[in-house]
This record gives C-alpha cells, sequence and structure tokens, in this order.
C-alpha cells in the first residue's frame, strides 16, 4: 500500500526540564508573526501609522487567544467547564489531581468571532452616557475603516488557517474518517502513546512502521500492514514472560484500541492469535508485532492546502483589483468559500466530541452556516454597489 502514511511524529519538539516546545505552539506562532509581516507591508503601503498598525496588531492577537479559547469550551465542553470555570484560562486540570496540561482545546469559529470584535473596537469607540442612560457605540475612524481592514485581512485569516491545521496534523488530531481504500493516513501516534504509558514497566522503545503482507494474514478490509518494534527492558530476561506479555496482554490492548476506541486506528482480529517474531539481541529481546492499521483521511491536510490557495487567490486579486471593488467583496468572499469548504470537509472527519454524534450536522457544520449567509450578503452587497456605480456612469 504505497499510498499509506504511517504517521508516528511526535507533537513534541523537545522537552528539556520545565520547557516544552510543540509543534502546534511553533506553528501558531510562524502564522501569526507571517501574517504580521505581511499586514504591516500593506498597511504600511496605504499609508496607515506605525502606532496604529501596532495596536491594531495588539487587538487581533489577545483576540485570537481569547476567542479561540472561548470558542472551544462554549461550543464543544461547556458541560464539563461549567463546573471548572478557572480552567477555561488556567493551563491546569483541578481535579482528579492538579496538573498543568496546557491549552487543549482551540476553536477557529470562536478566533473568527474575536477577530470580527476586535476590528470593530479597533474602528469604534464604547462610549456610556448617565443621562440618558444608555451604550453607545463612536466612531474612533472613518466609517468605512471597518471593511477595508478586512478586505486586507481576509488573506492572512486564510494563511494562519494554514498553519494551525499543519499543526493539527503534527498532533495527530482532529482525523478524518477511514478512507475505505488503500489511501490516507494511519494515526499511530495515540497507539504509540498509549503502550508506552500503560506498560512503561515493560517496553523500553516502540517503533510503529509498515509492514510486508507476507508478515501478516490477509484480510478482506482495505488496511494497512504494520509493525510494532518493540525492545523490552532489561529487567524482561525470561522469554516466556515475554511471549505472555505479547500473546495476552499486548493482545487484549490491542483488542481494546480496535473495538472499544471511538476513532480505532488500528484493527486487531478477535479470536486469533496476534502474529509476531521475537529474538534476542545484545542480552534483550526484542519483538516484531503485526497488526492492521486502519488509513484515514488527512483531513487537516485537505483544509491546510485549500487554505494556501485561497490565500495565494486574495492575494493576487487584492494586488491586481483591491482599488477597484467594493468594500467588503474580498472579505465576503473569504467567509463564503472557507465557511463552504469547512462545512465539507466536516464529511470527513470523525466527530470532535460525543454530543455530535446524534446531531444531523456536526457543531463544525453549523457554526459554518452563519458565516456563509453574512458572507453571501456582503459579496451581492458589493456587486450591486458596482453594478450602481456602472450604471450611473
Amino acid at each position: 500500500m504505497l499510498n499509506t502514511i504511517i504517521w508516528d511524529v511526535s507533537p513534541e519538539i523537545f522537552t528539556k526540564g520545565f520547557l516544552n516546545l510543540r509543534w502546534y505552539n511553533l506553528l501558531f506562532a510562524t502564522g501569526v508573526l507571517g501574517s504580521y509581516s505581511i499586514c504591516y507591508y500593506m498597511f504600511a503601503k496605504a499609508g496607515k501609522e506605525h502606532k496604529a498598525i501596532e495596536q491594531l496588531r495588539n487587538y487581533i492577537v489577545i483576540s485570537i487567544m481569547v476567542g479561540a479559547r472561548l470558542g472551544h469550551v462554549i461550543f464543544y465542553e461547556w458541560n464539563y467547564y461549567k463546573d471548572h470555570l478557572l480552567e477555561i484560562f488556567l493551563p491546569v486540570t483541578f481535579s482528579p489531581t492538579f496538573k498543568i496540561t496546557g491549552f487543549s482545546g482551540l476553536a477557529s469559529h470562536g478566533a473568527a468571532v474575536g477577530m470580527v470584535l476586535a476590528v470593530f473596537l479597533y474602528v469604534k469607540r464604547i462610549k456610556f452616557s448617565i443621562s440618558p442612560l444608555r451604550i453607545y457605540f463612536e466612531n474612533r475612524r472613518s466609517p468605512g475603516e471597518f471593511l477595508w481592514i478586512w478586505d486586507r485581512l481576509a488573506m492572512l485569516v486564510a494563511l494562519g488557517g494554514a498553519f494551525i491545521r499543519i499543526g493539527n496534523f503534527m498532533n495527530s488530531e482532529i482525523i478524518g474518517k477511514p478512507t475505505g481504500s488503500n489511501y490516507g493516513v494511519v494515526f499511530a501516534r495515540e497507539l504509540h502513546e498509549h503502550l508506552c504509558k500503560q506498560h512503561a514497566s515493560t517496553i523500553q522503545s516502540l517503533t510503529i512502521r509498515k509492514a510486508s503482507m507476507s508478515h501478516i494474514p490477509a484480510i478482506k478490509a482495505p488496511y494497512q500492514p504494520i509493525e510494532l518494534s518493540i525492545a523490552f527492558k532489561e529487567t524482561m530476561t525470561d522469554e516466556k514472560m515475554v511471549k505472555r506479555f505479547i500473546e495476552q496482554s499486548l493482545k487484549d490492548h490491542l483488542i481494546q484500541e480496535s473495538y472499544f476506541n471511538t476513532s480505532p486506528k488500528i484493527y486487531e482480529t478477535y479470536g486469533t492469535p496476534l502474529s509476531y517474531t521475537l529474538q534476542k539481541e545484545n542480552g534483550g529481546y526484542k519483538a516484531s508485532v503485526y497488526t492492521w492499521g486502519i488509513p484515514r483521511h488527512p483531513a487537516q491536510l485537505y483544509e491546510s492546502f485549500s487554505c494556501i490557495l485561497i490565500f495565494i487567490i486574495l492575494f493576487v486579486w487584492l494586488r491586481q483589483q483591491g482599488q477597484r471593488l467594493a468594500p467588503g467583496r474580498i472579505f465576503g468572499s473569504l467567509m463564503v468559500t472557507v465557511g463552504c469548504l469547512r462545512f465539507f470537509y466536516e464529511f470527513y472527519k470523525e466527530n470532535q466530541v460525543a454530543f455530535e454524534d446524534d446531531m444531523w450536522l456536526n457543531m463544525g457544520q453549523w457554526l459554518s452556516v452563519p458565516w456563509i449567509i453574512v458572507g453571501l450578503f456582503l459579496v451581492l452587497r458589493s456587486a450591486t454597489k458596482i453594478a450602481s456605480k456602472d450604471h450611473l456612469k
């Protein structure tokens, strides 16, 4: 199966003491910094002051972090966080024990809402009046500034989305559904981590890779043969003990992963002996255990590639026709395109939380609908304005 990739890459680049650098964090930061550089260039070219650009950047960075976090909490895991409010903005858990976890949930829809509000507050100023008692907004910049800014931020949203989805792929999260063919990615990292953690006293090291069809009995399903190359700890000196671990404990673990995981990454046949070879090298035992990996859609890469294309198209569009387009045309086009693609790609993804299994459309699809509607409004509104100008001429 040449079209199948075994993905067993660690999400961590390196860990030393309390320092921990993850691919997701690096890609997230790269997306933000890269987008800021392009944004600074575009705004400076348009004659915007350096101070104004810095202020807009601060608004947006804060809004992305807060909005993405609140979006995940509210839309996906409110049942948990309503009883653990401190954990919303603290990278720790307090139950069952205190543990530093980092932020394990960010939602792109929440980040998008946060960015829209940030640009709105950048353009408008909140005012309070005592007599009469009311809250209202006052322009701190020209009324057309909101859409002007968003027409230039649109491409950067797409660029940032591309980096974030690659980060999701590095984390082996937001995985796709089984392809049902010999094409796809076997996301083996979760199995790797579970085995090493649960059998830490037995397994010294583990590598998961492709295996030859000759090492494992054929089955009808289009699964990828994989090999679990296991080096055992020096304490495992008894061959019978090693075989018992492979044939019983490891077999049971693989069965659990195959039949009781909501999104299984492997398929181990029930009621048949585990296929393996065992050899002794340098005083220790090594085993090659054979099972089947389930190829899945790399949905994260689908979205990332789409976002890169959108970025290029919007960049060229703005560069060539930006001055002639009605305000909001590019922004609306982004909302419609990204919203429709997200809606479509969700059909190829596993649901992120259990309650989505009972929904007609999942949460990502429902949250995409308002963006598509607003985007269509902006595109059609812009088209009407252009038509009206042409008629007046």
